[in-house]
């Protein structure tokens, strides 16, 4: 679960960096079929990363069920890390 979460946050990331770049080639660019192509690409970059936040969420969330459900198993802390 970390491994992916960790996986996960490393995409929010790149993701966030290609909607940087998009959002400023969208603003340096005249030709309008250009922009649209841009604008195009632009929304589906910021869906995906609607999309990989909320696996984040959901990752942090499943990490501390299995934590809660380690502790009532009374399984030792340093097992989980």
């Amino acid at each position: 679960l970390r491994d992916q979460l960790d996986r996960d946050r490393t995409y929010v990331e790149a993701m966030q960096s290609r909607l940087n770049a998009l959002t400023t080639d969208f603003v340096n660019r005249d030709d309008p079929a250009q922009r649209n192509q841009i604008s195009a690409d632009r929304q589906k970059a910021l869906a995906e990363l609607e999309r990989l936040k909320k696996a984040v969420e959901a990752g942090v969330k499943a990490i501390a069920a299995l934590e809660e459900e380690a502790r009532r198993a009374a399984v030792p802390p340093g097992w989980l890390r």
